[in-house]
């Protein structure tokens, strides 16, 4: 099938970056793009009037944990652990984690792929659903929601042990424990990369760099290169983990990275803010930037902005990243998973940590969302709108009560526009969603089937809380209750 948009605005790519084509035209056939221009004169199955638009690329989100995600929303908001310099890992979302029935990770696995389209986001790259739903089942839901996902089986020989009131520890497990796991991985990706009609993308997911041993990074180095796939780790995310590798292995997160090999092109690095010198760690840069490792060695560290803002904290700053010359993209780490709304989380903050109004401009923070993504997956047909580039394209409405005068697009999207402004997106050339509603699931009964999955998990929160406290002692309400 071809589908032909007129757009008002068109964010098209040269070959070498974005460029805003006014009054343009974009013509798919079957999955791919086949023109981007001003006037096209042949024939479509399909025109969808785009005249008070901006036509994108789709986003692309390289951080998320689709089935576990949703049960933050309303809960770890205001709260967190002072004696974990405000995290709430090891915390708060332990308990979470543990108060999750197996049949939960099911309706949460739907919400969050619906909420990420309806926000425009196309691709994701998730981590935690084969591990909690089994490959099977994750690979029939990223089918049925029609998204494009890179996903695989976590890697890990080590877990962190509480001992004492906040001493966090790593326990490390047999070595043939972790290989075991690596050839899962392995058999995740030789039997399902490029399924659902190349939609999905197959990976390795080493859990943290604090969880995955030196010898289990260098074999998974090892089989990266050997399967040509991406990797991601969760890396320099939290202070406990920035000093507990100083005191194992006398090297920051990303040097540890580099030393055992793992840091790479291939690489995503969620979170990667807990570099050698952030204001919060008190480390200094001596002796080499965490910056300059990054840069030179092509990695690229997902900027992950809300769920940290919620602690109090930031990447410090995204600008500064890029102009190291990082790769930097763009991730959704809790819900609201939502691209539109961490691209704007990402500008603010970035503006903030660096005093600057020139800081985390809309155009910044926009080529992260698609390009810089795309290269932190290894794709140069995702992320851009070219003839030969994949469809995957959201159409949003710029003529709403929130992006009214619109002189800028790209300055809209990144400063006012909500997932309500979503009109169309399109993957692998099929629309998913249509004048802002998603065809591939009943969203009325979704929401239902959310809130109350919920609710009943926050019920349970006492039962694996390590102090034994009640939901409402763990995230107390705003107000207190009305009492007659």
């Amino acid at each position: 099938m071809s589908i032909g948009i007129k757009g008002k605005w068109i964010i098209a790519y040269d070959g070498k970056e974005h460029r805003l084509l006014r009054d343009g035209v974009l013509v798919t056939e079957g999955k791919r793009i086949k023109y981007v221009g001003k006037k096209y004169s042949g024939k479509v199955d399909r025109w969808i009037d785009a005249s008070r638009h901006v036509v994108s690329p789709g986003f692309i989100c390289t951080h998320t944990h689709a089935s576990s995600a949703p049960k933050d929303k309303s809960f770890i908001d205001d709260t967190g652990a002072k004696s974990l310099y405000m995290s709430s890992l090891g915390e708060n979302l332990t308990a979470l984690g543990r108060s999750i029935n197996p049949e939960d990770y099911h309706v949460f696995a739907k919400y969050s792929m619906a909420e990420l389209l309806r926000s425009g986001c196309t691709t994701m790259v998730e981590i935690g659903m084969v591990g909690t739903l089994g490959a099977e089942t994750t690979v029939k839901y990223i089918g049925e929601m029609m998204m494009r996902a890179v996903e695989g089986v976590g890697i890990s020989d080590g877990r962190w042990r509480r001992s004492q009131a906040a001493n966090f520890q790593t326990v490390w497990g047999e070595p043939e424990d972790g290989l075991k796991r690596l050839d899962k991985a392995e058999e995740f990706v030789k039997k399902y990369d490029g399924e659902l009609d190349g939609r999905l993308i197959a990976a390795l997911y080493p859990s943290t760099v604090d969880q995955v041993s030196e010898g289990l990074q260098r074999a998974v180095r090892e089989k990266a290169d050997e399967l040509k796939v991406p990797v991601s780790i969760h890396a320099a995310q939290w202070v406990v983990e920035f000093q507990n590798m100083i005191r194992m292995y006398k090297m920051t997160p990303v040097e540890f990275l580099k030393h055992t090999g793992l840091l790479g092109p291939d690489l995503i690095i969620g979170h990667g803010w807990a570099t050698a010198g952030h204001p919060l760690l008190a480390y200094p840069e001596v002796g080499g930037s965490d910056l300059q490792i990054l840069a030179e060695s092509g990695a690229t560290v997902s900027h992950d902005p809300l769920v940290f803002l919620k602690r109090g904290n930031k990447m410090h700053s995204h600008t500064k990243y890029l102009n190291a010359g990082v790769n930097v993209s763009i991730g959704c780490d809790t819900s609201p998973q939502d691209m539109l709304n961490e691209m704007r989380m990402a500008s603010y903050v970035t503006k903030l940590a660096d005093w600057s109004c020139f800081s985390g401009t809309a155009a910044e923070v926009y080529t992260s969302a698609t390009i810089g993504g795309a290269k932190g997956i290894g794709r140069d047909d995702l992320g851009r709108l070219a003839e030969g580039c994949l469809a995957d394209i959201a159409v949003i409405d710029m003529q709403t009560i929130n992006n009214v005068p619109c002189r800028d697009p790209v300055k809209n999207l990144v400063n006012c526009a909500t997932r309500a402004d979503v009109m169309y997106v399109i993957v692998n050339g099929e629309v998913v969603v249509e004048e802002g509603k998603l065809l591939t699931i009943d969203e009325a009964t979704l929401v239902e089937d959310v809130q109350r999955t919920t609710e009943a998990v926050w019920d349970r929160i006492k039962d694996n809380h390590y102090q034994n406290l009640e939901s409402d002692e763990v995230s107390p309400q705003s107000f207190k209750p009305w009492e007659e």
